[in-house]
């Protein structure tokens, strides 16, 4: 099964990812990196650098069948928020508006989203439900009760399966101690940096706090067991924010040994090594939800409850960051890095300014120049000055570049005697000014547009660069899931071709032998060597072992009574494959009803498996194979009709010679392959007709049981499944019925049949 995650490299989501992959999982994330780091998670999985917004994202729907989608990619900062309501509501709305549209597009089975309870009225005081009055008072609150009201939305319209998680406030491994709401991480970051805890909260107050492990088993759970749209996941309890404190204190403060001398002995006493210090602030935003949630709800739908005590999740808490933060977070380096880029932009922005002026500088120079060897009226230096910024650097550098010539211009004419005043009228200097400004404009304007086009064609180039990368990742996805499909249909051994090939062998008509030949089947293909079939009674009360893994060394009843077991009841009812996904150990791990004529004859129970092959995809496979039994089995049950009158002594239910030599084969060839024990019993009495002996046994073996003629005209009774010490009560009953039996050693009967040619 595959599972998409968004959002899976943050806090809350790289303990889901892990959770998932435990369980069998295919993880897959969706993440921008904007808070998410990529060392918070060392599983397996499959990565998409995106935004929810992206449209991107129908490619990775589109690349992957997804069973479940949990929706945790968000902006979760209210301060932010409030500043920048537009930039929450296009991630946490629209980024969610997006994900659903796809979920349902690409028919997800279940859609999980990460709600809050910030959502509700906050002056409320007694434990909030499900049912309570919602008042958001931030645009972070409203985007979540938004989303919410889209969840429903989608799954009254469309049909999608959607359930939203109100969380409390969740703390644990790997918060962002930069956030507001990574309370508990920032306290624990301050003290190992032996700093000072403001405490944002009066000394009263209490906070509903949550484990990010009980929260993160809380949406693994309402993947199957929810059917609400909306559940409180909290622990319904506040705490006092100086317990919290408290238990920090007693995990950080450690003892040290100081040792002294007393009257020439060395003694030693132990004292505080560190201590925590604390200053309360009043905080007038309230960030944290004060008011008690009621998680009663959860707990029924889900089976869920939370596990980690607040001192149990804290010292987890503490422990982490211990090992992960030597000092403060590194955004000390990063400010530098920033500043260091925020340099780097404005020498790149100031550099043709710089290079204008240093080229301005040199024609002066060689305007001078000019002037003394009388070159000026051949070569205009400020002219070329002009049209080489113009052409290199656009119409701003040329604009500066003709007012600089301009000036020039001017102040080569003063310096050779002419009022300034009069060159305003003169023809000449209007020419060249003429001239400067229409060249440099028409220069620069030209340059500036195809700067501009061509800035746009890169952009484009980019743009289109960074699509075909990402198309070309999808398609080298895709190439390599359909090489390991191609791969496995053409040699795996649970393709179709090897199941056909194996299942071939059940091509019989005699039942026996089907049910003998099945054990392998289901052996090969779902690796298991623990495989037992059970034929169900006609009145399906009872399950009859009649087939099991040879080298098996369980030990399994062979009678089990169905009313006693109520899955075993459910899978005759609903005639469905059912998993052990409780790992009860009393029950198989997977069973297969058998469905002949709409009614369950019979139940495959695999009892050993890994757990990681708990999965769709092996109960689909066995699914397959239990269907290519059924088949078999249906063919065999209507040709057995069809020869009834030729297996059966005329009247009774006396097996005649050749057929009870046939199964007699059938029998011996079970307890070759599968160790599949069974008892033949022959009855001493000879007059067996007359005595009316065949329908008092009749009365008293079972259904899998059977009577038949020998090869000397003697009766005969065949016990399934049966050991040696297990036929002593057959024997002893058969005698209180005044029926006279013994047992038939393997070399008096058993070879002759194994020798003599029968027809199969």
């Amino acid at each position: 099964m595959k599972v998409l995650i968004t959002g899976g490299y943050g806090f809350i989501g790289s303990h889901t990812a892990e959770r998932f992959y435990k369980e069998g999982y295919e993880v897959y994330i969706i993440d921008n990196l904007s808070t998410g780091k990529k060392d918070n998670l060392n599983i397996k999985h499959k990565f998409y650098e995106l935004s929810v917004t992206d449209e991107k994202c129908v490619e990775v729907f589109e690349s992957a069948n997804f069973d479940v989608v949990v929706h945790l990619a968000a902006l979760s900062d209210i301060s932010n928020s409030i500043r920048e309501p537009h930039i929450d509501a296009q991630t946490n709305i629209l980024g969610l508006i997006n994900m659903l549209k796809l979920a349902n597009k690409y028919k997800v089975n279940k859609f999980i989203f990460a709600s809050s309870a910030s959502v509700y009225d906050k002056i409320l005081q007694v434990p909030l439900t499900e049912n309570d009055r919602c008042v958001p008072d931030s645009p972070y609150d409203v985007s979540k009760l938004t989303g919410e009201q889209y969840c429903g939305l989608f799954k009254s319209k469309y049909g999608l399966e959607t359930i939203c998680l109100r969380f409390s406030n969740v703390y644990g491994p790997r918060q962002n101690i930069n956030g507001e709401n990574g309370l508990i991480g920032e306290y624990i970051n301050k003290i190992l940096c032996n700093e000072q805890i403001d405490m944002k909260q009066n000394k009263e107050e209490r906070v509903d706090f949550i484990y990010v492990l009980d929260v993160v088993d809380a949406i693994y759970k309402s993947v199957e067991f929810c059917s609400s749209d909306i559940l409180n996941i909290s622990v319904n309890r506040q705490e006092n924010m100086n317990t919290i404190v408290e238990i920090l204190k007693n995990k950080h403060t450690t003892n040290k040994p100081q040792f002294f001398m007393v009257g020439g002995s060395l003694l030693t006493h132990w004292k505080p090594q560190t201590t925590v210090l604390v200053n309360y602030i009043k905080n007038d935003n309230k960030n944290f939800i004060n008011s008690p949630i009621s998680n009663e709800k959860a707990i029924k739908e889900l089976n869920w409850a939370p596990i980690y005590s607040l001192e149990q999740g804290i010292n987890k808490t503490y422990d982490w960051y211990k090992k992960n933060y030597k000092k403060k977070d590194a955004k000390p380096n990063k400010e530098k890095k920033e500043k260091k880029q925020e340099r780097y932009r404005l020498l790149k922005e100031l550099l043709p300014y710089l290079e204008n002026i240093f080229a301005f500088i040199i024609v002066y120079f060689l305007s001078k120049y000019s002037e003394q060897y009388d070159i000026s009226d051949i070569i205009d230096f400020k002219l070329i000055y002009i049209i080489v910024i113009g052409i290199v650097y656009g119409l701003k550098q040329s604009s500066i570049a003709i007012v600089l010539s301009c000036g020039l211009f001017v102040h080569e004419l003063g310096q050779s005697g002419q009022d300034i005043v009069s060159l305003i009228y003169n023809v000449n200097t209007l020419i060249s000014f003429s001239l400067y400004i229409f060249i440099g404009t028409v220069l620069g304007y030209t340059t500036y547009s195809k700067k501009v086009e061509l800035d746009i064609k890169n952009n484009e180039m980019e743009e289109m660069k960074d699509k075909f990368r990402f198309l070309h990742e999808m398609y080298d996805e895709s190439k390599l899931v359909r090489t390991e499909l191609q791969n496995q249909i053409i040699s795996s051994e649970d393709s179709f071709g090897k199941i056909y090939k194996i299942t071939s062998a059940l091509d019989a008509f005699e039942p026996e032998k089907v049910f003998a030949e099945t054990v392998k089947v289901i052996e090969e293909i779902m690796k298991s060597k623990d495989v037992y079939i059970f034929s169900v009674s006609k009145e399906q009360n009872y399950l009859r072992l009649i087939s099991k893994s040879k080298d098996s060394q369980l030990n399994i009843r062979k009678s089990l009574r169905v009313e006693d077991y109520i899955e075993i009841e459910n899978i005759i009812e609903t005639k469905e494959i059912y998993v052990n996904k409780k790992l009860d150990p009393l029950l198989p791990m997977m069973m297969s009803p058998i469905v002949v004529d709409n009614k369950v004859i019979a139940l495959i129970a695999i009892y050993t498996m890994e757990f990681e092959t708990l999965s769709l995809y092996n109960q689909n496979l066995l699914k397959v194979v239990s269907d290519l039994i059924k088949s078999s089995l249906s063919r065999a049950y209507q040709y057995n009709q069809a020869i009834i009158d030729e297996k059966y002594i005329s009247g009774t239910s006396i097996l005649n010679n050749d057929y009870f030599n046939v199964l007699l084969y059938r029998k011996i060839e079970a307890k070759q392959k599968n160790n599949t024990d069974f008892i033949l019993l022959k009855v001493k009495d000879e007059n067996w007709v007359v005595n009316d002996i065949p329908n008092k046994i009749g009365k008293t073996i079972r259904e899998f049981d059977y009577i038949g003629v020998g090869n000397n005209d003697e009766l005969y009774v065949l016990l399934s499944n049966t050991k040696k010490e297990e036929a002593e009560y057959v024997i002893e009953r058969l005698n209180n019925m005044d029926i006279s039996t013994e047992f038939v050693e393997e070399d008096e009967y058993y070879e002759t049949v194994t020798h003599k040619s029968l027809v199969s």
